[in-house]
């Protein structure tokens, strides 16, 4: 009982919620457009993709959340509630049951999946992006941005120009949420020899892309809603609080998905 409760314990769901709801979304924005039990099928296996992704990630960040005791509480592995074979056997008992349940939906759908699962290993295992400059911030941005909402808009085997201005806007926003991520592990990253983004190129310019980053997302979904609307984008480059972005790009999604909902 123990061991079942470490492995639920390994796939912080509730960290992952965020990253489930952006798959919902994705599949709301084309309710109209796949039967309830094709949309069904797309969420569960998105489900199991996020846990995945959290899952193998816990199961290779054991050298940094060792260390780290904010993370440790959150990682079984690292605290040796759960052991490493058996929190890599989970993970790919998720995500092969998440791949079978694609191949139901349709073709681009399943490749999308794959794509993203393959980025999402990749980034924690060897060759571990996650710990090489750039490409972490890069991947993260795929398998934790765009390609997620890409897999849920493809429910319907099409992406319209909307759904990939939206793609873009998302990915965008991986990126700043990587280096944010990325600048809060700095001190436990370091210790640990990682060559993160933030350690390759210094805290202030890490910080300086994080609002680059999230002002260009937040523009782009402005520009969704209106051209004319851009020019409130500046607005938000003065205060620099991080919470207000999330807010902002929250709320702008929101809006694009009632809209879509109710006209």
């Amino acid at each position: 009982m123990a061991v079942i409760s470490a492995m639920i314990k390994n796939t912080r769901f509730l960290d992952g919620r965020a990253y489930m709801a952006l798959i919902g979304f994705a599949l709301l924005l084309n309710v109209e457009n796949a039967s309830p039990g094709v949309e069904a099928i797309a969420f569960v296996a998105g489900v199991l993709y996020v846990l995945y992704a959290f899952s193998i990630n816990n199961c290779f960040d054991v050298d940094t959340d060792s260390v780290n005791p904010q993370k440790a509480r959150k990682n079984p592995v690292a605290s040796g509630e759960l052991s490493f074979r058996a929190g890599v056997v989970f993970s790919l008992a998720l995500i092969v049951t998440g791949l079978a349940l694609s191949l139901l939906i349709n073709r681009a759908a399943a490749l999308t999946y794959a794509t993203m699962a393959l980025i999402a290993t990749l980034y924690s295992a060897p060759p571990r992006l996650k710990a090489r400059a750039v490409l972490d911030v890069l991947s993260h941005g795929l398998f934790f941005g765009g390609l997620p909402f890409l897999y849920g808009a493809l429910v319907d085997a099409s992406l319209t120009r909307e759904e990939l201005l939206i793609a873009g806007a998302i990915t965008l926003y991986s990126f700043a949420l990587e280096l944010r991520n990325h600048l809060e592990d700095y001190e436990s990253d370091v210790r640990a020899g990682l060559r993160t983004t933030p350690i390759a190129i210094g805290r202030e310019l890490s910080e300086g892309l994080v609002v680059t980053f999230s002002l260009g997302a937040i523009g782009m979904l402005l520009y969704l809603q209106h051209p004319l609307f851009l020019m409130a984008a500046p607005l938000l480059a003065v205060q620099r609080a991080y919470r207000a972005f999330d807010a902002v790009v929250v709320f702008l999604l929101l809006i694009h998905l009632m809209r879509g909902l109710l006209w």
